[in-house]
């Protein structure tokens, strides 16, 4: 079983402030901040697959012939339907630079293919089997968690429980006690992160790779982390 850990971090600032007008508007205002890491069960990659060639109906079949074989493989896999996103392919000109000119290579065809993979322990040797297909390029690795909701909502009670500890502490400080909470709301959080070990984003344009070239991930710890501001009355 995977290890969770739950943490609050301190409040993050924190301010008292006594109305001069209006005794009952005395009010302290307290930021609290909640994290919760945990090791990712799932990754989503993006498949590219493009081919050139000189009769625009030809690079159109071998494109088509690559993604038949990728959904093929996500299935032998047992990847649901629902975690493969496949988009329409794009047709266009190819041109590379050459004697300070563009020169026209052939007619292009490119489909991108996003697959959600649930079975981290046999990440390498999914990837390598994807290469083995002759896919133009295989990366936008990104890490996440089935009970990501989860883990947002533990992250806001325990940014909760830190603002309410660092009320109580400021006003037993002032020798006043805290009252109703007239105020929460939560502020910007700060963006899920990697702590280490990560492989975000791992880009393979590949024409020659084989199945033993598969990609040996470390996706490392993620983190939630919740912010949240509360006004209590001031007793």
């Amino acid at each position: 079983m995977k290890k969770i850990l739950f943490c609050a971090l301190l409040a993050a600032a924190t301010l008292l402030n006594f109305s001069c007008t209006d005794e009952k508007a005395k009010v302290i205002k307290v930021y609290g901040s909640g994290e919760v890491t945990y090791v990712p069960d799932m990754v989503t990659m993006t498949v590219t697959i493009k081919d050139v060639e000189s009769v625009l109906r030809d690079a159109l079949a071998k494109t088509n012939e690559t993604s038949r074989k990728l959904i093929s493989l996500c299935k032998e896999y047992s990847i649901a339907d629902e975690d493969v996103k496949t988009g329409y392919a794009q047709t266009g000109r190819e041109y590379e630079w050459k004697n300070n000119s563009q020169v026209f290579k052939g007619f292009k065809s490119e489909q991108s293919i996003q697959i959600t993979f649930r079975e981290l322990d046999k990440i390498e040797k999914f990837t390598g089997d994807i290469l083995a297909l002759q896919v133009y390029s295989l990366g936008n690795f990104k890490y996440g968690h089935s009970k990501k909701s989860e883990f947002d909502s533990e992250a806001n009670l325990l940014a909760l429980d830190n603002a309410k500890s660092a009320a109580e502490k400021m006003a037993e400080r002032m020798g006043v006690s805290i009252g109703d909470v007239l105020y929460i709301s939560d502020v910007d959080s700060i963006p899920p992160m990697v702590y280490y070990g990560s492989c975000y984003e791992t880009m393979s344009e590949n024409k020659s790779l084989n199945s033993t070239s598969g990609f040996v991930v470390a996706p490392g710890i993620l983190a939630t982390n919740k912010n949240v501001v509360v006004t209590f009355e001031i007793k």
